[in-house]
């Protein structure tokens, strides 16, 4: 009786430790009843209800025990579907009450010259067909930040299960999104774990390894003095017995050589290596703008307005079939970055209904409201194909409507691109508001309605030689003095943007720069 006892254990012991090593491989089914405790207590419920009636035979018979256990296993399913319900509300209206606008901005100082021009399918084409490896490929394309400017990042993984195993990721490859042209850079040092690898070198095996009970989020590209980091931010959970709440748990970042960091959120915002980059999960945004549908004070009262009433209630604008998923990041003036969400209202309407913005360094929140109804994406691609009705429609794409601001009106950008995605045929930008569409041809034209926001602004342009630079104060705000060459330009604080503030405070004596003037207004200051 001890040996069976002793065998028993130990073969207890050699599964619990092989299921130990290999939790990475069931790490979906465990977050699956660690996100919804309920469902552990009622199947614990349904055990032991199982093993007492295992014990304790019903003196009724077979056919009444049968029909005993079919009606517990109908209540369990039962169960499990209100469990759901509840739980989700639960979740989301506790999530609401920790992450809801604090500020409401009637307009976006949004950087018009950081923006998304280059689609996502024309970058992954200029990209992969720059892989000159036969046993090499590109990854899934992640948005990333490289020297203050987003840009597509493609890891270089090996292509095919067999090289999967044996090789190592080659590298990453970078895509400027701020043009059409296919400029990118390669940086081809080898990484020891990575994605597009598998088994024991899998950036999801070593991750998971290191911190189980958490959710990743998108695993970016960074390149910070020579070296190449895996930044992986990672949701994890407030445990609230009967359910749990999901939150910003930290960042997992990789080196080269495959050590694993684990920062808390405020380790991650003071790390140098991570200033200016987006550490905020951009899942955690979707999650937490569809919680601003639970806004009423209990569960309950939240689950009734959206079932019946709608009141107040919005979805976030997605475009279909063409991998636009919102967040959108976006770059201020001051050169802060954000996740930006466009909702609509409930149901057929296509409107805008606002725009949150979460701050993707720290995780604040605020939202836009406009008085006048405005246009969403969806639309807007309408409104492109009827502006070009002689277009064949049937080669060519119109695709990533994306938000910019110009003189506080809000614009849809949208790329006309090949079905192939093999270079951009045309821009369009669509006036929220006025429904008014601008379409270009060629990237400078694109430039200078960014610039200016308006079509044929006259433009003058100082070029030269920094000779001078004073600043002083007058009324309460900052003036500078510009001597480029012969000319002397008077700036004022208060007629710059954010943007344009940096790049003064930047200049030094002996710079080589062109300052662009429209309608008096100093628009761009360009270092050469």
């Amino acid at each position: 009786m001890r040996r069976e006892f002793i065998g028993v254990f130990l073969s207890f012991l050699v599964f619990g430790l092989v299921l130990w090593f290999f939790r990475p491989w069931f790490h979906g089914i465990v977050m699956s009843f660690y996100r919804n405790p309920t469902v552990i207590y009622l199947f614990v419920v349904l055990l032991a209800i199982l093993i007492y009636d295992t014990k304790k035979k019903l003196v009724e018979g077979p056919a009444k025990r049968n029909s005993l256990m079919g009606g517990i296993f109908a209540l369990v399913i039962l169960s499990l579907v209100v469990i759901s319900i509840l739980s989700g509300a639960l979740s989301n209206t506790a999530l609401y009450k920790e992450h809801h606008p604090t500020q409401v901005s009637n307009e976006l100082d949004l950087s018009s010259s950081k923006i998304r021009i280059l689609p996502k399918l024309t970058a992954y084409r200029y990209a992969v067909d720059t892989i000159e490896y036969a046993r090499y490929t590109l990854g899934w394309s992640h948005l990333t930040v490289r020297d203050g400017t987003p840009v597509w990042g493609f890891f270089i993984i090996p292509d095919g299960a067999w090289n999967a195993i044996r090789l190592k990721d080659k590298g990453v490859l970078f895509v400027d999104m701020n043009t059409t042209q296919a400029r990118m850079e390669r940086i081809e040092n080898e990484l020891q774990i990575g994605p597009g690898m598998q088994i024991f070198d899998n950036l999801e095996w070593n991750l998971y390894k290191k911190h189980y009970l958490i959710d990743l989020d998108v695993p970016r590209a960074l390149y910070y003095e020579d070296k190449i980091y895996i930044v992986v931010p990672y949701i994890s959970y407030s445990f609230r017995v009967f359910y749990t709440v999901p939150k910003w748990g930290g960042v997992l970042i990789v080196d080269e050589e495959g050590n694993v960091e684990d920062l808390t959120p405020e380790e991650a915002v003071k790390d140098e290596r991570l200033k200016d980059f987006p550490v905020f999960p951009e899942l955690l945004t979707r999650k937490i703008v569809h919680a601003q549908n639970y806004w009423k004070e209990s569960a309950l009262s939240n689950i009734k307005n959206l079932w019946l009433h709608h009141e107040n209630q919005i979805e976030i604008i997605d475009v279909s079939g063409q991998g636009n998923r919102q967040p959108f990041l976006v770059i201020a003036n001051d050169g802060k970055e954000y996740w930006m969400v466009a909702v609509e209202p409930y149901g057929r309407a296509h409107g805008l209904a606002a725009i949150f913005l979460i701050n993707a360094q720290t995780g604040e929140m605020s939202q836009v409201k406009f008085e006048t109804p405005l246009t969403g994406p969806v639309k807007a691609i309408d409104y492109v194909k009827k502006a070009l009705p002689t277009f064949d429609w049937s080669q060519f794409m119109a695709v990533e409507p994306i938000p910019i601001f110009l003189n506080g009106e809000l614009w849809w950008r949208v790329a006309i691109i090949p079905g192939s995605g093999s270079g951009v045929a045309k821009i369009a930008f669509v006036n929220a508001e006025t429904k008014d569409v601008q379409i270009f041809e060629n990237e400078d034209e694109v430039r200078a309605f960014l610039l200016y926001g308006q079509v044929g602004a006259k433009v003058e342009e100082i070029s030269g030689v920094v000779k001078g630079i004073y600043s002083y104060i007058k009324e309460g705000n900052t003036h500078w003095i510009l001597i480029i060459g012969n000319e002397t330009l008077h700036l004022n604080a208060d007629q710059l943007s954010d943007e344009l503030i940096l790049k003064v405070l930047s200049l030094r004596e002996g710079d080589s720069i062109t300052v662009k003037i429209s309608e008096g207004r100093v628009v761009e200051i360009e270092k050469r």
